[in-house]
């Protein structure tokens, strides 16, 4: 138990002569690792992924696969404003109908829920005789 306090009091005294010298190779250490050493790093793995990304025979092979992706999504996007065309007209027909004036006969119609059935109808059920077998 001696030899273990005697190390310990030995490393204790090593701290307090150097304790100002440590903290500043500690602080000086961080200084050069975040202003020095971490950028070269950042710097040197993107000119590795460059280098990597525009390899000849990488761009080869990825080449046609991206034309391919790009005239599908072009496809899609196609479809999309086809859609929305339709559905814009059809908003607009709705709206237009809407805000038009309608006449007096249509007014007393729609008070009379709707035009009625008209003779022959099969669903109004005044259309004739129904044929049985």
């Amino acid at each position: 138990m001696n030899e273990v306090s005697t190390h310990l009091h030995e490393i204790l005294k090593y701290l307090h002569r150097n304790a100002w010298t440590i903290v500043f190779v500690i602080f000086g250490g961080f200084f050069c690792w975040n202003n020095f050493i971490l950028p070269y790093i950042e710097q040197y793995k993107a000119r590795q992924s460059y280098k990597s990304a525009t390899d000849p025979h990488r761009v080869a092979v990825l080449t046609p696969d991206m034309k391919r992706i790009r005239a599908e999504q072009q496809r899609i996007a196609h479809e999309n404003a086809l859609k929305a065309e339709e559905e814009r007209k059809v908003k607009a027909k709705e709206e237009k109908e809407r805000k038009r004036v309608k006449t007096p006969e249509e007014e007393r119609w729609e008070k009379l829920r709707g035009p009625g059935n008209k003779l022959g109808d099969e669903a109004s059920g005044a259309g004739g005789a129904k044929k049985t077998r």
